[in-house]
């Protein structure tokens, strides 16, 4: 079957945006330059859910060939809110989300992706690329590949409908509400990883960044794991102590693996099979 025949989108790619029409406008170029085919023959879908407080990117909005019903412009309770405001308009098999500024990277291998997504029903995972300044960082780290089923990052999971289409962020968690529905999702349906690069995004948003002393409670309270509280205060000292660059360099050392310019190391072969589900 060819893509042109799917009755139902293969990806949804959903974009949540606020007060960034820089950053939606990176996304969408990126979009169009990696899936710009398979946009046009219907295989992936793209979905946008603004929540700005004023009417710059809804104008935008207006002006783009975006079929009616894939985008929304309207007050949001949260990320998360605005998040399942994108399941909701989710029509593909599988969703990924890729908000304001996140891109496909220029090494994304569709072809890699599409069995998968026309006769899968786990979690597909992939490596993404962390960016601060002129430091880039594959994640997760060459040989620690096993370990992504803990901690993927948002920007390289697809999650398939037989998940998303009823489960929804918990609005209760806004800093780790990302965690915790990947959590649920592997535990439900079971995950696997593909070796490919599917994203880049920059580090400093709510989840790296510890400037706050409210969001830090907030994580703090969220977090039960007296370990993984422990962890936190002391990336909360380290942020004090260290410049941005430095902080994120000993965040990623032993973890993730430091990526020149000139291109990326070799990547794992062939897939990794990750946890099997309940419902596997």
């Amino acid at each position: 079957m060819s893509e042109t025949q799917n009755p139902v989108p293969l990806l949804s790619v959903v974009t949540v945006v606020r007060n960034d029409l820089a950053g939606l406008k990176a996304t969408m170029a990126s979009l169009r330059a990696r899936l710009g085919q398979p946009l046009a023959q219907g295989a992936v879908e793209h979905v946008v859910i603004d929540g700005s407080t004023n009417d710059e990117i809804r104008n935008f909005l207006l002006q783009q060939a975006i079929a009616p019903g894939s985008w929304v412009s309207e007050p949001d309770r949260g990320i998360y809110d605005a998040m399942n405001k994108g399941l909701d308009r989710a029509g593909g098999r599988y969703v990924l989300f890729m908000n304001a500024g996140d891109v496909f990277s220029s090494f994304f291998d569709w072809r890699l992706l599409v069995p998968h997504l026309r006769g899968g029903s786990r979690v597909l995972l992939a490596y993404a690329v962390e960016c601060f300044g002129n430091d880039r960082y594959l994640r997760p780290g060459l040989g620690r590949e096993g370990h992504v089923f803990g901690a993927p990052s948002h920007q390289s999971t697809f999650y398939p409908r037989a998940f998303f289409a009823e489960a929804r962020y918990r609005l209760d968690l806004p800093v780790k509400g990302d965690g915790d529905y990947t959590k649920r999702a592997i535990e439900q349906v079971g995950a696997l990883f593909l070796p490919t690069v599917v994203a880049e995004f920059a580090l400093g948003g709510v989840s790296s960044n510890y400037t706050a002393t409210k969001v830090l409670r907030r994580r703090l309270a969220e977090q039960e794991v007296w370990r993984e509280r422990a962890k936190l205060l002391i990336k909360f000292v380290l942020w004090r102590l260290l410049p941005q660059r430095w902080f994120y360099r000993v965040l990623a050392w032993g973890k993730y693996t430091p990526l020149d310019h000139g291109g990326l190391p070799g990547l794992r072969a062939a897939p990794l099979e990750g946890p099997a589900g309940r419902a596997g």
